[in-house]
């Protein structure tokens, strides 16, 4: 993380500190594991054993001036063995709002601390991870005009950093407006414009400026909310290309009942690894983000089920994804990503996970095709309110149209978590 992002942060917490409606929560953790494929070689496996030491510290704040939370993570990992040096992870999810005026003005700190690959290609493994970091700050204005009509404006600065991929380096400005009408109580049309300037860090970085005017339908029906936005996009490049293209969004969320839902989500537009990883911090064994300055035109439909019972919940996500480069073709790349995970609760604090994640990427470079599998069991064993151990083991296997390229890794966790 920036320093410069990180004294911002901890302003702002200070700031909470103070307030009695601040829940604070800490955790340590110290989890030894095991794995039988380290590097995740097609041949001449390295198994390893690992001790990894974990820090958790989470914030959360719903009063008159302040809303939002933090969670924050560090990680000491050691290899045992000595084959790989010891490393310092750190992961962070924090979205803040400064109430400066109620209902009218706000100040809002967002950063996105996560962990990412050098080489997307390569598998994920010691020495192919590098911590990137995404944070924004600036204002947000919402004015009522009457009774129907109000005008929003927000205002964002970014920052985007990675340890390794200098052209991930960038800094942002945002600014946006909607005329909102509000129809009915369940019903809200506006019209949307957008304006970001980017530029990167690297000199070989292609810095850009990208408008954007859209028209937004959102609509609340019964168990159903349903948001709808339609526009079109323009970049203009500083190396005088420019590129047009639509922008399209759909989102709808159906509450089948009180154990159970329904998620379904479509979007397309111009993006790059920044804005996508600002979405959110994610930490899986096979990650999709190309860090780059590239640009390119986002495909993305989503599908999410989820189903409770008395003692157990289903889980399930589909996702689809086609990320198509303006300026280098030969980046393209089609994701699909599916989930099922199962959850059990057996009574007298004994749970278990049970799932599976399926991973299928298409590179247009060489046609090459990857297919992972990685089913997982976790069985979690709550002795007190503070008091956590954990059991977990997970096969990751990847066959790919590309010699060398497949592997095979077994993994074994055992965790102890006290958390207060």
């Amino acid at each position: 993380m920036k320093v410069s992002s990180l004294y911002v942060l901890l302003a702002v917490l200070c700031a909470m500190s103070g307030n009695s409606a601040s829940e604070w929560s800490y955790s340590i953790e110290d989890e030894m594991g095991y794995s039988s494929n380290i590097a995740r070689a097609a041949d001449n496996e390295i198994d390893e054993y690992t001790n990894t030491l974990r820090l958790g510290l989470n914030y959360r704040e719903n009063s008159v001036e302040l809303e939002g939370r933090v969670g924050a993570n560090i990680e000491y990992l050691s290899y045992l063995t000595g084959v790989y040096e010891n490393e310092v992870r750190g992961y962070l999810d924090a979205n803040v709002k400064w109430i400066l005026l109620q209902d009218r003005l706000f100040w809002a700190v967002e950063d996105r601390l996560s962990v990412e690959p050098v080489l997307t290609r390569q598998a994920w493994m010691p020495g192919n991870i590098q911590q990137t970091n995404v944070f924004s700050t600036g204002p947000s204005l919402n004015y009522r005009l009457d009774t129907a009509m109000r005008l929003t404006a927000d205002m964002r600065y970014m920052n985007s950093y990675a340890e390794e991929t200098e052209g991930f380096n960038s800094d942002r400005w945002y600014m946006g407006a909607s005329l909102i009408h509000e129809r009915s109580l369940s019903t809200n049309v506006s019209a949307n414009l957008t304006w970001r300037s980017v530029d990167f860090g690297s000199e070989s970085a292609d810095d850009y400026r990208q408008l954007g005017l859209f028209a937004a339908w959102e609509r609340q029906f019964g168990r159903s909310g349903l948001l709808l936005e339609l526009g079109g996009l323009h970049v203009d490049f500083d190396s005088g290309n420019s590129e047009y293209g639509p922008y399209a969004r759909l989102s709808w969320l159906r509450t089948i009942s009180s154990t159970s839902r329904f998620q379904a989500g479509f979007s397309h537009g111009f993006s790059d690894a920044a804005e996508q990883v600002s979405g959110g911090t994610r930490v899986v064994p096979v990650s999709t983000n190309i860090i780059s300055s590239q640009v390119y035109t986002n495909s993305k439909l989503e599908l999410a089920y989820h189903r409770e019972w008395a003692r157990f919940s289903l889980g399930t996500s589909l996702s689809y994804q086609k990320q198509a480069f303006l300026s280098s073709p030969d980046l393209d790349q089609h994701l699909v990503n599916l989930g099922v995970i199962w959850e059990r609760g057996f009574g007298g604090g004994t749970r278990m996970d049970l799932g599976i994640s399926y991973f299928d990427t298409v590179y247009e470079l060489d046609d090459r095709n990857d297919k992972t599998l990685a089913p997982f069991v976790t069985l979690y064993f709550q002795r007190s309110s503070h008091l956590t151990y954990r059991l977990r083991a997970t096969l990751e296997k990847r066959d790919s149209s590309e010699e060398g390229a497949d592997y095979t890794d077994s993994m074994f966790f055992a965790t102890i978590s006290y958390r207060r």
